[in-house]
């Protein structure tokens, strides 16, 4: 279990990462992976916001897991 808060954590810090400075690679893994939610338009509106939160919560979650 400790294993998945890692993989985890490192996937929100990346994903967080990617949405700061990368954002069109992400829109086309969302058009991929979005097939039954479309919340790509709030994210991408607010893109900082949630890219620093992703990046705070991974962070946390390596923290608290380790």
């Amino acid at each position: 279990m400790k294993e998945f808060g890692i993989l985890l954590s490192f996937i929100s810090i990346i994903i967080g990462i990617l949405l700061l400075v990368a954002p069109k690679a992400l829109v086309k893994l969302g058009e991929q992976s979005n097939r039954l939610y479309n919340i790509d338009g709030l994210i991408y509106r607010n893109r900082y916001m949630f890219g620093l939160l992703l990046m705070v919560a991974g962070a946390f979650m390596v923290y608290t897991t380790l």
